[in-house]
């Protein structure tokens, strides 16, 4: 099934993936803002904005229609309910995501706001002949200083096939910024307003910076640094990924190893070595993300490099989080074994990232603003979470499973106590019971690891982004890597091959392999019954 998944994956990235949203496409959409249009997009000077609309369409929706009793009657109230409504798209400038969130929610709590009110004022009249429903020159380019660029869609009749709405603008110094595109449908009567207003249009963007060197450049203003950056930590993990693999290498042909703490040989374990597995597909992603990038910055495309980009990206995903749940369940360190409930856990996993890599490729080959990005972004977000909270589990399993062993050794310590009050528990006992509360540090320790790098990278990445202003912008990529980078070398220092086996050994305690217990604990016990 897993594999069926990755397949179906692979195939939606093949047909469908590019490397930069440039359609955007409304069919029947009865919600009056739409906003923002694709991505936000920060010009420089000399920057260049352009899009075109295509078979631009406003109707009343059906259920208003039904209230009409004639036909004569529902065709002159739609044209007088059309007549009496404004629509346009707005290219406006904030300071950042945040600003723009800020905006957007002041217009949902005051739904009769028109996003370009300071316009209105400017033109009252048609700017078109009322003959037929093709129009030469449809759509007229409006700027005003501090409010953007403002395309209005004005109409004799509801709509037009054969013409196409255009913009073409050139940035100057003082106008620089982030932008974001909205479109707006603003009623003008009161049975305007009281209508359901459906509109259908069709737009193609042409977004272009110059870079610092006067270039064409098509990522925007803080993204221009992004091949660099991937560029630089693909060449950080390269050079760990060689560290692990002859350390593993070198151990394995009798070496001491890199990281060895004493003089004894450390032993390799196969997590190890799916652990080498991981680094190869994490540091190739990261290379095809910066060849991407490359290539998008110098010629606005790059399908191919985005379906190997996206091919990689769901392996890793994949592998990342079974490594983790394989270290935290206590696989191969632990035991050559998995229980019932650690190969459920495993088996949801996979499966959600199977789903969370379709939803991320569905996001990709959509527009932000489409009700269909809306739909994949909860999807996408909701199975993230899922996938983090679920890794925690063998990780809280096994932390239990410690504590309660350190609770067990206490009881019989104190029952031997009672029996004979001079009696010490021996040198091996105390040694083993530190080694325990040792690997009860551990296990804490990578719990709070996964949880702060879950939360950091999930979250407060994310509302850290929204501040960043469109310069730059790529500084989020900048710290969600450098904290993967960190997670993996302490992940990887935390479990690399040592000279001792970090955890206890573990055995089945029922049929069914539902729960585990020290082999400490049954030795224990037997003495324990000897004694009495």
């Amino acid at each position: 099934m897993i594999m069926k998944g990755l397949l179906v994956l692979t195939t939606l990235i093949a047909s469908s993936t590019t490397a930069l949203q440039h359609n955007f496409i409304l069919s029947q959409d009865a919600r009056t803002l739409v906003a923002p249009i694709g991505t936000p997009y920060g010009f420089l000077k000399d920057g260049c904005f352009g899009f075109d609309v295509f078979d631009f369409k406003l109707e009343v929706g059906h259920k208003h229609k039904r209230k009409w009793k004639s036909k004569t009657s529902m065709a002159a109230t739609q044209l007088e309910v059309i007549q009496n409504v404004d629509a346009g798209f707005l290219l406006k400038r904030f300071p950042s995501e945040s600003a723009f969130a800020k905006y957007e929610e002041e217009y949902l709590t005051n739904s009769s706001h028109c996003i370009f009110e300071a316009f209105q004022h400017q033109d009252e009249d048609p700017i078109f002949e009322d003959d037929d429903t093709s129009y030469s020159n449809v759509g007229d380019i409006t700027t005003a200083s501090g409010e953007g660029i403002f395309l209005p869609i004005r109409w004799a009749n509801s709509t037009w096939m054969s013409s196409t709405a255009s913009i073409m603008y050139k940035f100057e110094a003082k106008e620089a910024g982030l932008y974001f595109l909205m479109y707006q449908v603003c009623p003008k009567s009161f049975k305007a307003k009281h209508a359901e207003i459906r509109t259908t249009f069709e737009i193609d963007f042409h977004y272009r910076n110059k870079d610092a060197m006067g270039m064409d450049s098509y990522l925007t203003a803080g993204e221009m640094p992004l091949p660099v950056v991937f560029f630089y930590f693909f060449m950080s993990y390269l050079i760990c990924t060689i560290i692990w693999i002859l350390n593993i290498q070198g151990i394995q042909r009798g070496r001491e190893g890199c990281f060895a703490s004493s003089g004894a040989r450390p032993v390799v374990y196969p997590i190890h070595k799916l652990m080498s597995v991981l680094l190869v597909f994490k540091t190739t992603t990261v290379l095809l993300e910066s060849v991407r990038y490359h290539y998008i910055r110098f010629t606005g495309h790059a399908e191919l490099w985005s379906v190997l980009y996206y091919a990689m990206s769901a392996v890793k995903s994949v592998f990342l989080f079974t490594v983790v749940l394989l270290i935290g369940s206590g696989w191969s360190f632990v035991k050559p074994f998995l229980t019932d409930r650690e190969k459920c856990v495993i088996f949801a996993v996979l499966v959600m990232q199977v789903l969370d890599n379709i939803a991320l490729v569905v996001l990709a080959t959509q527009a932000e603003g489409e009700s269909v990005y809306d739909d994949w972004s909860a999807v996408l977000h909701m199975l993230d979470i899922l996938c983090c909270c679920a890794v925690l589990v063998p990780i809280v399993w096994q932390v239990n499973a410690l504590e309660k062993n350190l609770e067990d050794d206490d009881d019989l310590q104190e029952g031997d106590e009672a029996i004979a009050a001079d009696t010490v528990v021996d040198d091996q006992e105390r040694a083993d019971k530190e080694k325990t509360l040792a690997k009860l540090k551990l296990f804490r320790s990578f719990y709070l690891i996964v949880v702060a790098y879950i939360y950091f990278t999930r979250i407060a990445v994310y509302l850290f982004a929204t501040l960043l202003d469109y310069r730059h912008t790529w500084f989020r990529y900048f710290i969600t890597e450098l904290a993967t980078l960190a997670f993996y070398v302490v992940m990887g220092l935390q479990f690399r091959p040592m000279t001792e086996n970090p955890y206890l050994v573990l055995n089945k305690k029922d049929e069914d392999g539902d729960e585990v217990v020290f082999e400490r604990e049954m030795e224990l016990g037997s003495s324990s019954s000897k004694g009495k």
